[in-house]
């Protein structure tokens, strides 16, 4: 896993290099609830997605055991595939744009071994051979800063360094940062870029002995834990899968049999509205630059900001400046467990990943797995 970077093409990140770069809004505010018709949809679930210069970039179990694909932006045909031999989590990008960095569960890709990390050479999309970063458990969320390539997820260590949940590396040799020590004493699920300040959400109670309850931020420029320590987003609120920012809320998906959907605003550390909850948990966020948060997971049945409740499920819309639900962006995908895993945005679509069975066209389900794209209207 979500911003616009300004380049000959706008680009949206699952979990990116985009604040720090100067980046520009799509140019539409809301998007349809039938899908369009691609022309390619991958033989498993897409767990990770971003876009740039007319392509969209998907990780997941694309062919059915684990993959790194581009598709056309404008067609949805398939571009190309590279195979790994496990889940891919995470993607995001270079500062220039010309490396794809991925993260995940596999140990190899395209034959060659890679452990849990590897980069993609945009000119041919082939792997950068030399460029050796390793992880011990499953990367789950990666952004770019400067020179680093910051990593996320139920991780021991980051290129053969003892790092809990969070870890850099170079983004040219892959080599670990030295001057980064910073450890959590549980998992970091989510990654996201303030300026120079790094957001982490996830399961932690503490990073590097300092108490933060499941959200925490990082000064890049001194490579210092922040004074921002928000109170916890709810009582049962023990995990938050993702967290996106918009330079005045930190927004959070949380799990559990209830799930919820919180902010934190960045100077305060206070709740600007009223949680939305769901009957499951809120897995992905996207902020399309359009004044809506977008969000997925595997709830099923509804979505409720407290005043409005929706009988929907995998995907849904809010207004940031109030938090209530668009009530008019009420599409229907089917198979909401696991749901969705990502999404991201062109500037005339939006683009669902994840594990679901079809989405909702005149009535029925037309049975195309795994993506979905919405046109903006």
């Amino acid at each position: 896993m979500r911003w616009t970077r300004r380049l000959a093409y706008p680009i949206a990140t699952a979990t990116a290099v985009i604040a720090a770069l100067g980046f520009a809004a799509p140019a539409n505010a809301s998007y349809a609830k039938a899908p369009l018709t691609l022309g390619w949809h991958p033989a498993g679930p897409v767990h990770s997605s971003l876009t740039l210069n007319g392509i969209v970039y998907l990780g997941g179990k694309l062919d059915g055991t684990g993959g790194i694909a581009a598709v056309d932006a404008a067609s949805g045909d398939l571009l190309w595939m590279v195979p790994a031999n496990n889940d891919v989590r995470a993607l995001t990008l270079s500062p220039d744009g010309s490396r794809l960095y991925a993260g995940g569960q596999f140990s190899s890709v395209d034959g060659a071994t890679h452990r849990h990390l590897v980069a993609i050479d945009l000119a041919d999309h082939t792997v950068v051979s030399n460029w050796k970063a390793g992880a011990a458990g499953t990367v789950r969320d990666l952004v770019v800063f400067g020179n680093d390539l910051y990593v996320a997820g139920k991780i021991t260590s980051v290129g053969g360094v003892s790092h809990r949940g969070i870890g850099a590396v170079l983004t040219t040799t892959g080599k670990p940062d030295p001057a980064f020590t910073f450890t959590a004493d549980n998992d970091v699920l989510g990654l996201a870029l303030n300026g120079s300040q790094l957001l982490l959400s996830g399961s932690f109670s503490h990073i590097s002995g300092a108490f933060r309850s499941n959200l925490a931020s990082i000064d890049l420029t001194t490579n210092a834990l922040t004074s921002w320590a928000p109170a916890k987003l709810c009582s049962s609120c023990d995990q938050y899968w993702d967290v996106q920012t918009d330079g005045v809320n930190a927004y959070v998906g949380t799990s559990g049999f209830q799930g919820f959907l919180g902010a934190f605003n960045l100077t305060t550390g206070r709740q600007p509205w009223r949680l939305i909850a769901t009957d499951g948990d809120v897995q992905t966020l996207r902020l399309a630059g359009d004044g809506e948060l977008y969000f997925g997971g595997h709830f099923a049945h509804y979505i409720s900001d407290g005043v409005n409740r929706l009988d929907q499920g995998v995907v849904g819309a809010l207004y940031t400046a109030t938090g209530r639900l668009d009530t008019s962006f009420t599409p229907k995908i089917y198979k909401t467990y696991p749901g969705g895993w990502a999404i991201t945005s062109t500037p005339d679509k939006l683009w669902v990943g994840g594990d679901f069975g079809g989405e909702q066209v005149n009535g029925k389900n037309n049975k195309l797995p795994y993506l979905a794209a919405y046109p903006g209207v």
